[in-house]
């Protein structure tokens, strides 16, 4: 059986997060690994890294993917450089429906470069309609 990050609709060079680990229902860690060859600026690849995270716990159970609905306050402290690894720390808090809203932040060599929130929402037109007429 494949893993989550296998089975996600962005596959290399458009999945930014290299492995991911669920610690509990809530949270989940995981890298992105920085190389000089990756396709977009590494400030967005962070970011898509920990969208591509938060994906992992909220659809993790449903099938099909959902989508980034938004982001917000997310502060990159400095330039990630090719050859340094993120490790992530992405937590959801709070969930209603088919929407899911998302903390993370990164380190790298265990110092924090990047945090923010993140917004995910499903992609079936029943759990949209189902959390907006709630």
């Amino acid at each position: 059986m494949p893993s989550w990050l296998e089975t996600l609709p962005h596959q290399i060079p458009f999945r930014a997060a290299s492995s991911a680990t669920q610690v509990d229902d809530a949270t989940i860690e995981g890298t992105f690994v920085c190389t000089a060859d990756d396709p977009l600026p590494f400030a967005i690849l962070v970011v898509e890294a920990m969208a591509q995270l938060a994906g992992g716990l909220a659809f993790r159970e449903r099938k099909g993917h959902g989508f980034l609905s938004g982001v917000d306050d997310v502060t990159l402290d400095r330039p990630i450089e090719p050859g340094e690894i993120v490790r992530f720390r992405v937590i959801m808090s709070a969930s209603f429906g088919g929407i899911f809203r998302f903390t993370g932040s990164g380190t790298v060599d265990g110092v924090e470069v990047i945090r923010g929130k993140f917004y995910l929402a499903s992609n079936e037109s029943s759990e949209r309609t189902t959390a907006v007429s709630s």
